[in-house]
């Protein structure tokens, strides 16, 4: 069953992409963990056993219940706050150990739950209701933490990205784990309003234009040759690379 979220973030598509992407599998064998927030909207989408845990456990209960029940497919739904912040220790040792969970991290680069505090994925100067004069620390990039942690399978997407997006979701329910997608969703409530951003349309076209689907792009990242502070970001799958998957 849907659950309802707000019509500018577009996560909607997202629901509806990764029920599509289950679809094939049996409901009744598939185990949902999310700890709240815009990621619970998404989870709301996919039909399974659903649990609601405190913010910042739920990799840990997903952990408890892939060892538990080994006959399930367990699926986590983060957002950027508990996947980088108060959960993100627990992100970095299940892509370590490659727990037995696949986890759907939804990052609009802000704590939209709190009304907007800052989230560690929060860009460099990005303005907050709680911080009007913009955020200092440079910004986490949650899948090349999971990539660098170990993590079997990585990518990411926007939430617009259409067949893009679609095709990726595909890869990733049958990905070996520990997986991560992690889909770009920008929150025009708690983050666009306070940076210039006119329109929830707006904010989503400047997403996509920070996308970076060009040739050469996971090769210029890993050379160090993309500043950090660019506001740019890969998509695609992002581990393994497809030299990686050849040999």
């Amino acid at each position: 069953m849907s659950a309802p979220c707000a019509p500018s973030c577009a996560l909607d598509r997202l629901g509806r992409g990764i029920a599509a992407a289950l679809a094939h599998d049996g409901a009744d064998r598939r185990l949902v963990v999310t700890g709240g927030g815009c990621a619970a909207f998404v989870a709301g989408w996919v039909e399974g056993t659903l649990h609601r845990v405190p913010l910042g456990r739920s990799l840990p209960f997903a952990l408890g219940l892939a060892q538990a029940r080994p006959d399930r497919e367990v699926f986590v739904f983060l957002g950027d706050g508990e996947a980088a912040s108060v959960g993100g220790h627990h992100l970095l040792n299940a892509a370590r150990r490659g727990d037995r969970v696949r986890a759907l991290v939804v990052n609009n680069e802000v704590l939209g739950g709190t009304g907007g505090f800052p989230s560690p994925t929060t860009p460099r100067g990005g303005r907050t209701a709680s911080q009007p004069g913009g955020s200092a620390p440079r910004p986490l990039d949650v899948a090349e933490l999971a990539r660098a942690a170990g993590a079997a399978w990585v990518g990411r997407e926007t939430v617009t990205a259409g067949d893009a997006l679609a095709a990726l979701l595909r890869e990733f329910v049958e990905a070996p784990p520990f997986a991560l997608l992690e889909v770009r969703a920008p929150c025009y409530p708690a983050y666009g309003q306070w940076n210039g951003y006119a329109t929830p349309e707006e904010m989503h076209e400047a997403l996509e234009r920070r996308a970076d689907r060009g040739e050469g792009a996971p090769e210029r990242a890993i050379a160090g040759l993309e500043p950090a502070d660019s506001g740019r970001f890969r998509v695609g799958r992002l581990w393994p690379a497809a030299r990686e998957t050849a040999t």
